[in-house]
């Protein structure tokens, strides 16, 4: 039986790292990762972003706390190929999303995975499920 496969994204890990309050929706996934009860997907390019956000809002000692952690946790980064960033591209030419987002999107289709969000223009794109931690549902606006 195959794994249900799930894609965290830069908003996901920024608030579980930061402590907001989607974290313990976030630390879920992760203790079901750890269980062996789902498989956990990054883009190496959602990591980026999370260091740059980590950096920018609290300090780059956190954002590299934040890499120095990554090994140990049960996500599996992808690094996109060539075609995993055309892929990319082509969600972000047609599509009101960030072009971060869009390789959560991309690799989310690539595993046949949800993507773990509060981010509101992956879940209003309709591309992929999201397993939404925001405060509140996502309003299209």
């Amino acid at each position: 039986m195959k794994l249900e496969s799930k894609v965290v994204d830069s908003w996901a890990m920024v608030a579980w790292i930061q402590q907001e309050p989607a974290a313990p929706l976030v630390r879920q996934f992760l203790y079901e990762a750890d269980a062996g009860k789902v498989q956990l997907f990054m883009s190496a390019i959602n990591v980026g972003e999370t260091f740059y956000i980590l950096a920018k809002r609290r300090s780059v000692s956190i954002a590299e706390e934040f890499l120095e952690r990554l090994p140990s946790l049960p996500i599996h980064v992808v690094v996109p190929d060539a075609d995993g960033i055309i892929a990319a591209a082509r969600i972000k030419a047609e599509y009101a999303v960030a072009y971060g987002d869009s390789f959560a999107i991309a690799l989310a289709q690539a595993e046949d995975a949800s993507v773990i969000t509060g981010d509101g223009e992956i879940q209003q794109s309709g591309l992929v499920s999201v397993d939404w931690v925001g405060s509140q549902p996502s309003v299209a606006g």
